[in-house]
């Protein structure tokens, strides 16, 4: 039998969780990514996620659970809920596993040099459109994807699906590593706050300082070089500001000075970066005055910071190419909401329940054909996407209004208790277990 092949445009969770497993089944697999594993490396950040156990669990079955033994752990969290003008609550629960979280570049760095290790191929190019239709009208590979990121102009291939909620909302994200930050002993692992303004997240991330634009000058000349950089650990706090609200560095960040993006937006870092940061911790002397003292007392790792806008999209998962079906993954389809915890959950998911649909279609030799990849997406939607959809309407509708007050009541008197609290926590994991809490 013909080896089959596939090709997968971009480097993100969801694209290399599926590359890799399909080059675990015996596939040729070709992997193309806008930056070097050196470009990576010494390049500006982006957003950090964490990786929750299940999805932890996923990876360690791919072998892509690289850093097991060296990334600080996390199994204890505690959501504060800080409303305007009346008394703040909180609970702590305990999660089944430990989580992780590690700094996004060195995560896609170290998994494109196992992939290619393991006999991948990795081509560094900034893709068009035209570049994927060429790709896929070519007849070189019976499969072709997209999971770019999410300001990749690959991202309109697919038409908008007006028909799903993807239960994200419009957010402005400010994020810093900061070293030396100082834990409280009564702090758990993992803080998130909540509040009519945005969320807050606090968890501990393997971090490391960049490479210089020397050094990633001198790798990216080495044919095969193997890069190695000293990760440590640090803390990521993470804001996720409702436009408009106080918390919202929008003001502060058009009055810096800086470059623009080449679409005429603010850059996601430098300046900007730092004028937003000295926003969100100015206003947290408000909202969180402890945390507000901890993170002033810590050091920001430089090139650690970012502000980046996020406009939630849902689009629909398979177009068709030249006759050909091109499937969308990841941040190409839905926009999940990051103040959830599901980021990394929803790619890597996505990625490996299509890889096993893909699986199960070539054990009874049928075709992978526009049908085939719009039911395996739907595979992926049914057994968690509508959950994580659901669990961030209720981040969002908790403040809004949305929610009944019965609901409301239900929740508080159940995470009252230990139980409560830790089914909570098992449904941050597994948002399909989540549904029936949120349904009482």
């Amino acid at each position: 039998m013909r080896q089959p092949r596939a090709v997968v445009f971009g480097s993100g969770h969801s694209g290399m969780t599926l590359a890799t497993g399909l080059l675990a089944d015996g596939w040729r697999v070709d992997v193309f990514t806008r930056h070097s594993t050196p470009e990576l490396l010494g390049g500006p950040a982006g957003l950090t996620q964490i990786t929750l156990p299940s999805v932890r669990a996923a990876e360690r079955s791919l072998g892509l659970d690289l850093w097991a033994t060296t990334a600080p752990e996390a199994r204890s969290l505690r959501l504060a809920m800080v409303p305007d003008q009346q008394e703040p609550w909180s609970f702590t629960a305990t999660l089944d596993a430990a989580a992780t979280a590690v700094d996004h570049r060195l995560k896609t760095a170290y998994w494109l040099q196992r992939f290619e290790s393991l006999g991948g191929g990795v081509h560094v190019k900034t893709c068009t459109v035209a570049d994927v239709s060429s790709f896929a009208s070519s007849g070189m590979y019976d499969l072709v994807v997209v999971a770019p990121g999410v300001d990749s102009d690959l991202g309109r291939l697919f038409a908008p699906d007006e028909r799903r909620i993807g239960g994200a909302t419009d957010r402005v994200a400010v994020q810093a590593h900061l070293d030396g930050f100082a834990r409280a002993p009564e702090d758990p692992d993992i803080r998130v706050i909540t509040s009519p303004h945005g969320e807050v997240l606090i968890y501990p991330v393997l971090a490391h300082d960049v490479l210089t634009p020397a050094q990633v000058r001198e790798l990216s000349g080495k044919d095969d070089a193997q890069i190695d950089v000293a990760p440590y650990w640090a803390t990521c706090v993470q804001v996720l500001a409702r436009p408009g609200s106080t918390l919202d560095p929008d003001p502060a960040v058009n009055a810096t000075s800086g470059p623009t993006t080449k679409a005429g937006l603010p850059s996601r870092h430098g300046h900007h970066a730092q004028a937003a940061w000295n926003h969100v911790l100015s206003h947290l002397t408000v909202l969180a005055p402890d945390l507000a003292e901890q993170c002033a007392k810590a050091n920001v790792i430089p090139h650690s910071e970012l502000v980046r806008q996020i406009r939630p999209q849902v689009r629909h998962p398979v177009t068709v190419l030249g006759g050909v079906p091109v499937l969308g993954i990841g941040d190409a389809t839905v926009t999940v909401e990051h103040a959830s915890g599901q980021g990394a959950g929803a790619s890597t998911l996505v990625a490996t329940t299509v890889r096993d649909q893909i699986r199960q279609q070539r054990h009874v030799n049928g075709p992978l054909d526009r049908a085939f990849l719009t039911g395996a997406w739907e595979a992926y939607w049914a057994r968690h996407g509508q959950y994580t959809s659901g669990f961030g309407e209720f981040v969002t509708g908790y403040w809004n209004g949305a929610l009944p007050q019965t609901l409301l009541k239900a929740f508080a008197e159940a995470v009252a208790t230990p139980v409560g609290a830790n089914a909570w926590a098992a449904g941050l994991d597994d948002p399909a277990r989540m549904a029936h809490f949120l349904a009482h």
